[in-house]
């Protein structure tokens, strides 16, 4: 059986490492990521009517991001069925209570500390969930996220290969 799990992000590589945490920290349970970020749409009507998904990621996800992506899937391919990204657009509790149901979510990881570094329109989806108690609400594990100066560097070649993992690009 295949668990969703929500991880949140903020398109950066550096909260990659939110992924990484809990990939190499539980066992060999396959699973759909979902990368989640909370998006503010605004109240215009001109606005909304022009919302697609697929545009605002493209304008979210840098290409760093989308290679780091890349990469976690490569070196866990045993494990990540599929990975992608979504938006929570709204704070209410009825919408957040629906996103996740609907989402029909196993599990939401969440950092035990880690400071998002959130664009225009954006809001924290961690402090939502932590302070939301809803009925039914998915398992919340928390990853530890270790060394402080690590989320400083926002490169994919500083976060990736401290790893010292080997790629090979198919």
């Amino acid at each position: 059986m295949i668990q969703r799990v929500l991880i949140p992000t903020d398109f950066t590589v550096n909260s990659l490492r939110i992924v990484l945490e809990y990939l190499e920290n539980t066992g060999d349970q396959k699973v759909e990521l979902v990368l989640t970020c909370g998006y503010n749409l605004g109240e215009s009507i001109s606005f909304l009517l022009g919302f697609t998904l697929d545009d605002h990621l493209t304008e979210m996800q840098n290409e760093d991001f989308l290679k780091g992506c890349e990469m976690i899937k490569s070196r866990f391919k045993d494990k990540v069925v599929e990975m992608y990204a979504d938006f929570m657009i709204s704070k209410s509790k009825r919408y957040i209570r629906n996103y996740l149901k609907g989402g029909q979510f196993a599990r939401i990881v969440l950092p035990d500390t880690f400071e998002f570094t959130f664009k225009e329109n954006c809001f924290d989806v961690v402090e939502l969930i932590k302070t939301e108690q809803l009925p039914n609400m998915p398992d919340i594990m928390f990853v530890g996220m270790g060394d402080e100066k690590l989320q400083a560097q926002d490169t994919l070649d500083s976060f990736f290969f401290r790893k010292k993992w080997r790629f090979t690009y198919e």
